[in-house]
């Protein structure tokens, strides 16, 4: 759910001030203007001459600015929000389950020393950052299977991860299709607070459907991806030191197609992040949970004020106060 579907004010009876406001001013306003207009009996060439500051009916005023001021500060009371803040509980409970892909085209060396091995860094990563949290992991090519169940233990983790092989694979391919299901097998009752994150080089148009189809249904993981590789690509290579060939028996074409991830982000709601020489990724993928989760239905968790920030226009308002001669009459 978006941002501006969660905004609403937390104390909305302050809201009950603005048509006050927006009275006084009014008011004020109206009563000042016929301060201005006093000499309509006068001879216009002697009122023009005699008048100062004609223009000031369409300069601001000093209740131009106490009004918005305080306009600015009902609207911080009223307590504006858009977010929550999960209970550190509820935090702990969020599972998360990696589907890295474990293919041939894994093993391209356009990031040293391969896509695979620097994914396998980057999720280590990324299990060390969540410290108590649950972490499953699935691997798959044609066909997905299990590899760690959910597990705060990185050191059961680690080994697991770092065995996996395109060899050991029962068949070559890319299907993320296959991950789904047993993504909300590992997940259970917790698939609602959840995330599926992707670890691979890139989908396959017929994957788009399925996803969005997926993503679209009610008490469905949130998703997420992490693309390793460029656009270019590499050149993938057996252990033997051998090009692994393609389809036409050349070599494998390992480029990464820019604009199928971004149909994949767009149409279905899956937030991509490419691989990061720093830790910027991570960093990355540890909001998107987070915010994954802040949207979970936490019955513990307080939503953020975000009224304070309107205090700031409130004092800059208020500064022309200590001006000398900026006053008003009431």
């Amino acid at each position: 759910m978006s941002g501006l579907a969660l905004f609403h004010f937390l104390r909305p009876w302050w809201l009950l001030a603005i048509p006050a406001i927006a009275l006084v001013w009014w008011l004020v306003r109206r009563r000042e203007t016929k301060k201005v207009n006093v000499g309509e009996w006068i001879a216009p060439h002697l009122r023009n001459a005699l008048t100062v500051n004609q223009a000031s009916n369409a300069r601001f005023r000093p209740i131009d600015f106490a009004c918005f001021a305080a306009l600015a500060v009902a609207l911080a009371a009223a307590g504006p929000t858009w977010s929550k803040k999960p209970s550190p509980w509820f935090t702990e409970t969020a599972p998360l389950v990696v589907a890295i892909e474990v293919s041939d085209s894994m093993r391209a060396n356009d990031v040293q020393p391969t896509r695979l091995d620097r994914a396998r860094f980057k999720l280590l990563d990324l299990v060390e950052a969540r410290t108590g949290s649950r972490t499953a992991i699935i691997a798959y090519a044609a066909s997905a299977h299990i590899v760690v169940p959910p597990s705060t233990d990185i050191d059961v983790i680690r080994p697991l991860l770092e065995s996996l092989d395109p060899a050991i694979m029962p068949e070559q391919g890319a299907n993320a299709a296959a991950v789904l299901p047993l993504a909300l097998e590992l997940l259970g009752e917790d698939a609602a607070v959840g995330t599926l994150l992707f670890v691979n080089d890139g989908f396959e148009a017929q994957d788009i459907p399925v996803l969005d189809e997926f993503s679209a249904a009610e008490g469905m993981p949130s998703l997420a991806a992490l693309v390793v590789g460029t656009e270019e690509g590499g050149v993938a290579l057996f252990p033997d030191g051998s090009p692994v060939t393609g389809p036409g028996g050349g070599r494998l074409d390992t480029g990464i197609d820019e604009t199928l991830l971004n149909r994949v982000e767009s149409e279905a709601g899956m937030p991509i992040t490419r691989l990061a020489a720093d830790d910027s990724d991570v960093r990355r993928l540890l909001r998107t949970i987070d915010s994954n989760l802040q949207q979970a239905d936490d019955p513990d968790a307080q939503w953020n004020d975000f009224g304070w920030w309107l205090l700031w226009p409130a004092a800059l308002l208020i500064l022309p106060w200590f001006r000398r001669g900026w006053t008003m009459q009431w």
